[in-house]
Order: structure tokens, then sequence, then C-alpha cells
């Protein structure tokens, strides 16, 4: 494939990455606040073991897939006959366990309601499994459009479908409000595959050999499915392991609430600044595979974080100082509950969480630089030790009466600042980054005038309207400070010019 080429597709894929993760984040939102701080906890009950089941079936296959048929074109769809058909057998396995143990799982999670919500997704780990053979084709033949198309569908469909149900349910139960977000995402991914299948059979080949070794794909799929399985696990154990614990002080509805409070409504909005700085990251980062020149592969990665900087310290700027109008923006008083004042825990638990995504942006582009040069069971390692740090405070420090929830939320923010201080030792070993003062400078700038405004117009009323117009103008303010004070540099803007020309 062509140079250009390639960064047409990476282009094409993050503009739908970043669509399609948008109406992600609007549904999740939009699910906060129809089901409110109960119901958001019993819906990130289930989504975890979910979304484990389609890590094991697919981590690693799209990436491997396109690999193999970029090698040799020829054998593109064989490839996709071959691994179908491997797919479709693990996919088959999971789902099968996943319906047949649903009682038991939802009993072990402590909440026997949920174990229809597993039965109705099972079937779509068999759908998942066969559009990431698809998308895996498209890719290795330098077509990005259908994985592009296929992605921004997929959300806009669970986007509508879900909250239309999800409402329209509310009056019956909550158990049923959450059965309808559940079937939204059955269907948005039986539209995917559609998709996809109609690009497939109108997609022209010239393909002649059909002697394909799976033997290459397994070795690309192992490390790749190592790297991506173990925050899935994590996220799972959490979601047994913190209403567990918060049982000890609390009752069981007052733990799965507390847990919908961080796990859904905060960690959508702490995610939200991560969707914008990674996808443009990683338009710059493929470079450093194929770039043998050690002074670009530095500068790339100089890009990266300045533009990773650019993106979140306003953002975490604004989740401590007002998390209180961002919260009562988006969510209303919908998180109140359960005889607590869910708003103001959600405000404490932004103003922690909110730290962490520099250092979980920062940590996923220096885990994507270590995988562009082979050293990926080196991020497996750094985020292993990462995550069991992580779970030991929460068994020491959760069941403390005053700390609860908190925990969470702090030992989340320790995880990202250990996986990014281990993978910082690690790239040093392999790039070389300097500190650039001036830049520093004009960031600092731009962000202090910025706050000046925000908290300006914000200090006008505490009405909605007015947060919204705060923020708005905020950003028009920021976005003009980096262009008067030309916060990248001519070799900057040049580099960038090219990458995405």
């Amino acid at each position: 494939m062509k140079k250009d080429n390639l960064m047409k597709g990476a282009l094409v894929l993050s503009i739908g990455g970043i669509l399609a993760k948008i109406f992600s984040a609007i549904y999740r939102i939009g699910l906060t606040r129809i089901l409110g701080g109960e119901g958001i906890g019993l819906y990130q009950l289930v989504f975890p073991l979910y979304s484990l089941c389609v890590v094991l079936a697919t981590a690693g296959l799209p990436m491997a897939i396109s690999k193999v048929i970029a090698k040799s074109k020829t054998n593109g769809k064989a490839v996709v006959k071959k691994c179908f058909l491997f797919v479709i057998i693990i996919s088959l396995v999971l789902s099968f366990i996943l319906f047949s143990c649903s009682k038991g799982l939802a009993n072990i999670q402590g909440e026997e309601s949920i174990s229809i919500c597993y039965m109705i997704l099972a079937p779509s780990i068999i759908l998942v499994s066969a559009c990431s053979v698809l998308r895996g084709y498209f890719q290795g033949v330098g077509n990005f459009i259908p994985s592009a198309v296929s992605n921004i569908a997929e959300q806009f469909v669970k986007l509508c479908i879900g909250l239309i149900l999800s409402l329209s349910l509310i009056g019956v139960s909550l158990l049923a409000s959450i059965i309808g977000a559940m079937i939204s995402i059955v269907v948005s991914e039986v539209l995917s595959l559609i998709i996809l299948l109609m690009y497939y059979k109108r997609y022209k080949s010239f393909e002649t050999s059909t002697d394909v070794e799976l033997k290459p794909l397994l070795k690309d799929i192992l490390p790749i499915t190592l790297t991506n399985i173990i925050m899935p696990i994590a996220t799972f154990i959490d979601s047994i392991l913190v209403v567990n614990l918060l049982n000890i002080n609390f009752s069981q509805s007052m733990s799965v609430f507390l847990y919908g409070l961080e796990s859904g409504a905060v960690s959508s909005l702490v995610s939200l600044p991560t969707i914008f700085s990674f996808a443009i990251a990683s338009v710059i980062l493929p470079n450093i595979t194929s770039n043998n020149v050690n002074e670009n592969k530095n500068h790339i990665l100089s890009i990266a974080i300045k533009i990773i900087l650019i993106i979140t310290i306003p953002c975490v700027l604004s989740f401590a100082l007002i998390p209180d109008r961002l919260i009562t923006l988006l969510y209303g008083n919908r998180l109140n509950g359960m005889g607590v004042e869910g708003l103001n825990v959600a405000f404490r638990l932004l103003t922690i969480s909110g730290f962490g995504v520099i250092f979980l942006a920062i940590s996923q582009v220096y885990s994507s630089c270590l995988q562009a040069i082979d050293e990926r069971m080196v991020t497996v390692r750094n985020m292993t030790i990462a995550i069991v740090l992580k779970f030991i405070l929460e068994l020491i420090f959760m069941p403390s009466l005053s700390l609860n929830i908190y925990v969470l939320s702090v030992s989340n923010l320790v995880c990202y600042i250990t996986v990014m201080t281990l993978n910082h030792f690690e790239i040093k070993q392999h790039f070389r980054l300097k500190i650039n003062y001036l830049f520093t400078g004009k960031l600092i700038l731009s962000n202090c005038c910025m706050l000046l405004v925000l908290i300006g117009i914000l200090s006008l009323n505490n009405s909605w309207s007015n947060t919204l117009l705060a923020i708005l103008v905020a950003v028009i303010v920021y976005l003009s400070c980096l262009y008067l004070t030309k916060i990248f540099s001519r070799k900057d803007m040049a580099m960038i010019k090219y990458k995405v020309k």
C-alpha cells in the first residue's frame, strides 16, 4: 500500500472513530440520565463481562488479518473464509457459556435479575466476531471506508434505538429499561454486519491462490490479545469486587448505585477527552513503525504528546474547578437517589477521576509507540503491574465507611499514573524526549485565558444555558489563543501537513 494511501486510510478510520465514539459518549450520557445512578450501575455490572467475551473472540483479529492480506492480497478472501470458521467456533462457545452461566454470574454479582441481560447480549459476540474479520479484510486491501461507515452506523443506531427503548420502558420498570438498551446493542451489531457484508459482496477481487496459513495470524494475534484483554478483565473483576466490598457497609442496592455513579456517570465524562486525543494522535503514530530515522520518530512522538496536552489539560482543569456545573448540565438531578445526594458524590468523584485523563491519554500513546517498535510484552507487563496495585488499594481501603466508592477513583488514578510512568521509562530507552519550554509557556497562557473567561461567565448565574454558553465561549477563546500564540512550530506544522495530506 502506498504511503499516502496509508495516511488517508488512517485519517478515514480516525474520523470515523471520532464520530462513532462521540455517538457512543452521547449514548452513555443519555442512558445515565434515563436510568439514574442505580440503573446505570446495573448496566455496568453486565457490560464488563460482555466486553471481555468480545475481546477474547476478536482481539487482534482485524490488525492481524489486515497485516497478512497486505503482504499477499491474492489470498484475501481465502483468509476471510478460514478466519470466519475460526472466530465463529470461538464466539459460539463464548456465547453459549455466557448464556448458560447467566444466572450463576448474576448471583455472583449479587443481582439475579440481570441474568436476562446476559442472555440478550450473548448472540452479539458472534456478530461482533464476524464484523472483525470483515474489517480486517477491508483494511488489508486498503479500503478503509467500510470499517468507518459500519462503525458510525452501529453507534448511531445504538444511540437512537437504545435511548428510545430505554425512555419508553422506564415507566414499566428499571430492568425493562435496561433490557431495551441491551436490545439496541444486538440490533446495532446486526446492522453493522449487514453493511460490511454488502461491501464485501460488491468488492471486486482478483485473487487466485487459496493456500492460506493461519499460523502467521495466530502469531500476531497473541500479543495483541494479551494487551487488549487486561483492561476488560480488570473491569470485570471490578464489577464483582467493588460491589461486594461496598456491601460491607451498604446495602446491595446502595452499592450498585455508588458503583454506577463512578463507572457510568463519571467515567463517561472522563473518557470524552481521550476520544479526541488518541484518535488525532493515532493518525501520526503509525508512521513510527515505517520510519527508520530516529530524529523523525522522536519528532512524531513529540507532536503526539503536544496534541494530547493541548486537548486534555483544559479538560482536567474544568473537571477540577467546575465539576458541579458539568455534572448538573449533563445529568440534571437524575443521579440523586437511595436517600443520597448522588450529585455531590459525583462532583467529588469527577474531581478525583479528572486528573487521570492526562496520564491515561499519554499512557495510550506510549503503549502505541512501544507496540510499533515490537515491545508489546512490555506494555502487557506494565499494565499488569498497575492493575495489581489498583486491586491492592481497593482491597485495603474500600471497606472503609468514609472512603467507600472514592477509593475506586483513586485506585484508577494510581493505575494510570503507574502505567504512564513505567511506559515512560521504557520509552526513554528508544526515544529522545525534551521539555519544550516555549510550548509549555504558550499552553499555560492559553489555559489561563480560557479559565478567566470560563469562570467569569459562570459567575453571572447558575443556569444550564449559562453553563453551556460559558463552555462554548471558553473553547473559542482557547482555540484563538492557540492560534495567536502559534502553539505549533513551523517544523511541527510541516510534519503534520505532510502526514495528513
